[in-house]
């Protein structure tokens, strides 16, 4: 077991950098969501209202 070191001195170095390879992208899983205009809001309401 390594002997207990004062707390501090884990800032004392700083740690490793993350390579490129390591490293992971990431997209987006869904569609972007389109805007919707006035027609598309009054068409889904009445939808939505059953009529």
């Amino acid at each position: 077991m390594t002997a207990p070191e004062e707390p501090r001195e884990r800032f004392r170095t700083l740690p490793e950098p993350v390579r490129p390879e390591d490293a992971v992208e990431t997209v987006d899983a869904e569609p972007a969501r389109s805007v919707e205009t006035e027609g598309d809001e009054r068409a889904r309401f009445l939808r939505e209202a059953g009529g």
